[in-house]
């Protein structure tokens, strides 16, 4: 009798775990989900305003020696339906003479189109971020657009979706852009996965960011003024760092009352890559080790609400455990079980679609449920890569 008292109480605490813990991890996703539709319909609703609203705008380009695909972009940047001034400067890792004949080219038709380069000799030292700090010092407008080699603009309207949050009397001095990675560009092998856990990411900081809590952007897609950007000395807090012109630096310059997110389905952006995998996991472990050295990130509810779904499935194992004959138990655990499938599917595919990625069915139940497994690799991942991570190595 006492063991079956004992046994009792074990799977009513299980089952009130596990409903907790369902309840908790479909919640946040609702919540994220809530939020990126939202904004998605905002700013696809919003008034373009008046063609004589928007403000003169400097577009600076990250470039590494990739002159095919600059190209490319640079034609789709100075195609841009923008009804102010606007001027490109491309800024080169080094000196190409590759970049500077594809720049050039261009530039017997734009006179707005600049190219500048880093030292070749620059050492010890972020050459990501002293390009970007050239493109700023270089600029001739207030406000600046920072993408790099590797974008793909899917829209003539890009720019006026970034800036029309600008404006003399508007307090935005960071606009929190998107790129996401195309569905239809990567179709190797754990794409779903790449998707998912690429969805899972960007809902944290941008949800984070419409919350307005923002501490990260896409390195691909990010708009501020000048004066926040001197005002807060440039990159010289993390200069010790390869990283963290995206997260770090948007850390530091953006909060609550200064910052608006466009999600307008003309100013997100396509990824390109010629391996998504390669290149996402280094992205992954880049950002692990950088939102380090971030004070301002959300983490608990996205921890929690992460290890919440095989928190779930272990708990409902265990009490069928406990009871495998118990019809009560039995239908208890399967109604929980299914309205946690249930709440995950829509609520991620929810998330997916207002992302632009790839909208899963049946593999997002598994692809959460391991998925605080695949966080733990990539922080031990980035524990111990040999991706630099100092100037100084």
């Amino acid at each position: 009798m006492y063991f079956s008292f004992n046994i009792q109480i074990i799977i009513v605490i299980l089952l009130s775990a596990a409903v907790a813990a369902a309840l908790i991890a479909c919640v946040y996703v609702a919540v994220q989900g809530l939020r990126l539709s939202r904004a998605r319909r905002f700013c696809d609703s919003i008034e373009r305003g008046e063609e004589g609203g928007y403000e003169p705008v400097s577009v600076i380009i990250y470039s590494q020696d990739e002159a095919e695909a600059l190209e490319v972009l640079l034609r789709d940047v100075l195609a841009q339906d923008y009804p102010a001034p606007m001027e490109v400067i491309v800024v080169n890792e080094g000196e190409s003479s590759d970049v500077r004949d594809a720049v050039g080219m261009l530039q017997a038709a734009h006179r707005n189109l600049y190219l500048t380069h880093t030292p070749d000799g620059a050492r010890n030292l972020s050459r990501k971020k002293l390009a970007i700090t050239l493109g700023v010092k270089a600029a001739r407008h207030a406000t600046v657009v920072v993408t790099a080699v590797g974008a793909q603009i899917r829209s003539d309207r890009w720019l006026r979706g970034m800036m029309r949050h600008f404006s003399p009397d508007s307090p935005v001095e960071v606009v929190i852009g998107y790129a996401a990675q195309m569905p239809d560009a990567d179709e190797g092998r754990g794409s779903r996965c790449r998707a998912f856990d690429s969805a899972a990411g960007a809902a944290r900081w941008l949800g984070a960011a419409i919350a307005g809590h923002p501490f990260r952007t896409s390195e691909f897609n990010v708009a501020y003024r000048r004066e926040a950007f001197f005002r807060n000395k440039g990159f010289s807090r993390s200069l010790n760092l390869h990283y963290g012109d995206d997260d770090i630096f948007i850390s530091e310059i953006a909060n609550g009352g200064n910052t608006a997110v466009e999600l307008g389905d003309e100013s997100i952006l396509g990824v390109l890559a010629h391996d998504y995998s390669h290149a996402l996991r280094l992205s992954a472990v880049r950002h692990v080790f950088t939102e380090g050295h971030i004070r301002r990130r959300p983490r608990v509810w996205c921890m929690l609400s992460a290890l919440c779904v095989p928190v779930c499935v272990a708990c409902l194992a265990a009490a069928v455990a406990c009871e495998p004959a118990n019809g009560f138990v039995l239908a208890v655990c399967g109604v929980v079980l299914v309205a946690l499938v249930a709440g995950l599917t829509a609520g991620w595919r929810s998330v997916l679609r207002s992302l632009c990625m790839r909208v899963l069915g049946p593999s997002i139940f598994p692809l959460a449920l391991g998925y605080p497994l695949r966080r733990a690799m990539l922080r031990v991942r980035a524990r111990f890569s040999k991706q630099k991570r100092y100037t100084w190595d």
